[in-house]
Formats: structure tokens, C-alpha cells, sequence
């Protein structure tokens, strides 16, 4: 009784009028839609008669049966594994060197973290002129150091061989910079006096880097990898920005094949089945990885 009246007593209005507008939001925009899709899943709809028919479990087995829907799973996972890998490595390596006293670090710091908060269509069409086969900036850069012929240019966003090499390297551009913010700030708690102990006993660098910086950093490195990894699966913008899941749906992604049914095909069950089995899969990855951490831990 006094935790209800500590939680919805007249002490407590004040709190539940400023997170109200919060409270509504994810009620409507999150909660509702997620059970709204999940019932959808199990509809056909057509959205120019206004009618829902429910097919029951359809929408499923057409999505398994669909071998794009299968490719678009194992693009989004080879995307994940080397995008959230080398995201995070390049992030923890540039964020130890940051953290030192070098000459205009608070500059590169500014200028590694700039990409993650610039709008990504923007910065894709730079990107796209990067990869632009005659007269792009990587082209030259690799022509100039004796890689590749200038007759036969890389065809790097339309060869099925290097599409989805472009995206990742994309990717890891645009996210790696708030990783290494969350690491600085992290490496904020490390005790020093640790270093100035490893020091005493002879450790060089590479043995406080793995000995003391990497476990110190290890509930950081947790919180990072579960929003990458949820993050990754739900790409959209570098796709829709840089290859519309081509060539040969050698970059669909679930994220994306979930757009062309939804918005392109507009069969709205369909693209709801792929969401919710995107939810599933998510779910149980988040909860895996938080055991694995909590048995790290104990």
C-alpha cells in the first residue's frame, strides 16, 4: 500500500506530469505499433479497399520461403559481424590514443565524431562521389599506388564482389566516432593508479592496454555492442542511400527487404512478419548477450 501511495499519491504528480509526454510517446508510437505489426502479420492487406483478411501464419512461411528474405538475413549478419567488430576495435584503439596528451586532440576528437550526428543521405552522396568509378577520389588514390587498372576502374557500389564491401566500410566510418566517445568517456573511470602500478612492475604499454585499459572498459564495451549489433540489423539509410539493396541483392538487408514490401510492393502482412521476426531476433540476441555478461561478471 505505501509503494502504491509513493508511486501514484499526490507526492508523486509532479513527476508523472513531466514524464508524461515521454509515457504517451512510447505507449503510441512504441507499444502500440509493436503489437499493432505483430497483428498485422497475421493479415493481407489492402490498403486501397480498406480491408484486413486475416491468412493466419502465410505471411510467415512465404518470408522463409522466399530465398531474398533468406540472402537479406545473411547480409545483415556479415554486415554486423565486420562493421560492429572493426567499429568497435578502430573506436577503443583512436579513444586510448585520444585519452593521451597529444597536440589537438579535442580537434580530432571533433573531427572523428562529426560523421555519427551528420544526416547520412548527405554524407552518402559524398561517399557515392568517393566510389564513382572514373573519376573517384579512391579510384585515384589506389591507381596511384599501382592498384587497379585505369581501363577497368573498380565498380565499387554496382560489382557484386565489392558492393558490400563499400557499405561496410561506410558503416564503420559513420559509426565509429561515438563508439570512441562512450570509450572516452569510460576510460574517465579507469584508475590511474592501476597504470602507475603496472608501471612499478615493468609492464609496457601493450600489457596495460590488454591487462588493465580492456577489462576496465569491459561495461562500456557491453553497452556498445548491444546498441551496434541492434543497430546493424535495422540498417536502412546506407542501403536506400548508397546501393537500393543491389546489385543482384548482394546489400538487401532485413531493414530494407522490410521498406520494399511495406512501401514498394505494399503488402503491409508481409513486411509486418519480417518486423516481428526481426523483433524476435533481437530480443533473444539482447538477452543472450546480457547472461553471457552477467556470467562474466559473477
Amino acid at each position: 500500500m505505501k509503494q502504491f501511495k509513493r508511486m501514484f499519491g499526490k507526492d508523486a504528480a509532479v513527476a508523472w506530469m513531466l514524464i508524461a509526454p515521454n509515457v504517451i510517446w512510447i505507449a503510441v508510437f512504441t507499444l502500440f505499433a509493436i503489437f499493432y505489426s505483430f497483428y498485422l502479420s497475421f493479415t493481407e492487406v489492402d490498403l486501397f479497399a480498406n480491408q484486413f483478411t486475416l491468412v493466419g501464419l502465410d505471411n510467415y512461411t512465404q518470408s522463409f520461403a522466399d530465398p531474398v528474405f533468406t540472402k537479406s538475413i545473411v547480409n545483415t549478419t556479415v554486415f554486423t559481424i565486420f562493421t560492429v567488430a572493426f567499429s568497435m576495435g578502430i573506436a577503443i584503439v583512436v579513444a586510448v590514443l585520444l585519452n593521451s596528451k597529444i597536440k589537438g586532440r579535442k580537434l580530432m576528437r571533433a573531427a572523428f565524431f562529426l560523421p555519427s550526428i551528420l544526416p547520412i543521405i548527405a554524407v552518402a552522396q559524398v561517399w557515392i562521389w568517393i566510389y564513382e568509378p572514373s573519376y573517384g577520389l579512391l579510384n585515384y588514390f589506389l591507381e596511384e599506388i599501382g592498384i587497379g587498372d585505369p581501363s577497368h576502374p573498380f565498380q565499387w557500389l554496382v560489382s557484386p564482389d565489392t558492393a558490400m564491401l563499400s557499405v561496410i566500410i561506410f558503416s564503420i566510418w559513420k559509426s565509429f566516432g561515438y563508439n570512441m566517445v562512450i570509450y572516452l568517456a569510460a576510460l574517465q573511470g579507469v584508475s590511474r593508479s592501476l597504470y602507475e602500478a603496472a608501471e612499478i612492475d615493468g609492464a609496457n604499454a601493450v600489457q596495460k592496454f590488454f591487462r588493465i585499459t580492456i577489462p576496465g572498459l569491459r561495461p562500456a564495451t557491453f553497452f556498445i555492442l548491444i546498441t551496434s549489433i541492434s543497430g546493424s540489423f535495422q540498417t536502412f539509410g546506407e542501403i536506400y542511400a548508397l546501393t537500393n539493396g543491389g546489385p543482384m541483392n548482394q546489400t538487401n538487408m532485413i531493414a530494407y527487404y522490410i521498406y520494399q514490401f511495406a512501401f514498394e510492393f505494399f503488402k503491409i502482412g508481409r513486411a509486418s512478419a519480417v518486423s516481428v521476426l526481426l523483433f524476435i531476433l533481437l530480443f533473444a540476441i539482447t538477452i543472450w548477450q546480457w547472461n553471457s555478461y552477467q556470467k562474466k561478471e559473477d
